[in-house]
């Protein structure tokens, strides 16, 4: 019996593929959802009301569940094993698996390599930490592209990525794994047990993870924008080896943290066996993903920059690099640990204004009053706030610009105080912007 704990995208999509597998399984959830529960009778599952009775041997808990709750906790005394989804995926599903982590970037990467593969003719699929869920598409193809979050990573104890991508280890979820340390590695257990018929690409541009590359039983490639490496950039060019692949210019999205992304996706196509010309037509194809850094509009030459997906400082600095001065940035939400003192210096230099809203906005416009100004957007409503926040936004480039600049929308925040999800706090940005543009 195998007891599936928490219900939501991953448990529901967990409890699917069990039920194909022929497995008996029962289901937990804290607060059950009475159509979720109504599916999981429906597929043959059994719901429990404490995960006590339950008489599994093995429990896969859904990545939000933490590894501190109680009734996992209770499990583990009794001697039950618990695992992720992903890891019972690797665990029972043969097919070849792709894995792909970092602080940023790491949805953009999987969905850019998985169109990539795609396009020259692979069956690969996309999944994990990334809509769907991994378990919904684990069946039936010839690759997995997944990407994986620290949640997911700290309950795969046999992962084995064939190919493994770390893209860059920056600050956050310090709340949920304790410190810094930790969240890093949860993040490494994504290479733990790869050999030497494995590859493992990594960032050359971060010290921890070189250190990783140096201890590390499988093959390991490397990509930077500041050196000689597998691939890196030279100019404007991308260089896989020796050889100029492809000029920036040619890319539809933009940002050097882009252009990272495009060497880490061309380092595991060439590993995944696609040829130069293939591995450049995907490349230079793919338009990036809803809710990243991406034109939503202009108003005369006033460009409006939505990255609600900009949640982590690292990301944000790298929204902040890409984006031409002045900037006006709206920031805020629910607080994850916003480390402002990492991008201090990007501030003061190309930030003209500061507008904050949502449950941080002040706080927030506080920690950045002596390097830039500053406004605060008191409005609860989400839409509402967006749309003052772009209000203030303009008239400070009008006044003070001659209407020319970058209105930034680069959350460092959640969004759940104000929005459905990152996705919505996205659509409800690029709607604002639009009666902008009118």
């Amino acid at each position: 019996m195998i007891l599936v704990f928490g219900l939501g995208r991953s448990g529901i999509a967990t409890s699917r593929l069990l039920a194909k597998q022929g497995h008996s399984f029962e289901v937990y959830d804290d607060k059950p959802d009475p159509a979720q529960v109504s599916e999981v009778t429906a597929l043959g599952g059994k719901f429990t009301a404490t995960p006590l009775e339950s008489s599994a041997h093995l429990c896969i808990a859904a990545p939000g569940v933490p590894l501190t709750h109680p009734g996992l906790q209770a499990l583990t005394d009794k001697g039950v094993e618990i695992i992720g989804e992903v890891e019972w995926v690797y665990r029972t599903v043969k097919t070849p698996l792709i894995g792909i982590t970092g602080t940023a970037g790491k949805g953009s990467v999987t969905r850019w390599l998985c169109d990539v593969l795609v396009s020259a003719g692979k069956d690969a699929v996309a999944g994990g930490n990334i809509d769907p869920a991994l378990a919904e598409v684990a069946l039936d193809h010839e690759v997995l592209v997944a990407e994986l979050s620290s949640f997911q990573l700290e309950r795969c104890p046999t992962l084995k990525p064939r190919i493994a991508v770390v893209l860059n280890l920056g600050q956050d979820h310090i709340d949920r794994h304790g410190s810094l340390e930790h969240y890093h590695e949860a993040k490494r257990a994504i290479i733990q047990n790869q050999d030497a018929t494995d590859t493992f690409i990594y960032n050359a541009d971060d010290p921890k993870l070189k250190d990783w590359a140096k201890t590390s039983s499988a093959k390991c490639l490397g990509f930077s924008l500041e050196q000689e490496a597998d691939a890196y950039l030279k100019g404007d060019c991308l260089m896989l080896g020796t050889e100029a692949l492809l000029q920036v210019s040619s890319l539809q999205v933009a940002g050097k943290h882009q252009f990272a992304n495009a060497l880490a996706v061309a380092l595991a196509a060439r590993v995944s066996g696609l040829e130069s010309a293939e591995i450049r037509l995907g490349l230079t194809a793919f338009q990036g993903l809803e809710g990243r850094y991406a034109l939503a509009g202009t108003r005369g030459h006033i460009r409006f920059i939505e990255d609600s997906i900009a949640t982590r400082t690292l990301a944000v600095k790298a929204a902040l690099e890409a984006t031409e001065p002045p900037i006006v940035w709206i920031a805020g939400g629910e607080d994850k640990g916003a480390d402002f003192g990492a991008i201090s210096e990007l501030i003061r230099e190309r930030v003209s204004l500061f507008v904050g809203m949502g449950k941080s906005g002040q706080s927030f416009a506080q920690k950045v009053a002596h390097l830039t100004q500053t406004s605060v957007c008191l409005e609860p409503q989400g839409s509402l706030a967006l749309g003052s926040a772009v209000k203030t936004a303009v008239s400070h480039l009008e006044q003070n610009h001659q209407a020319r600049g970058t209105v930034l929308f680069a959350p460092l925040a959640a969004s759940f105080d104000q929005f459905k999800d990152y996705k919505d706090r996205a659509k409800q940005f690029r709607q604002v912007v639009k009666e902008w543009e009118k």
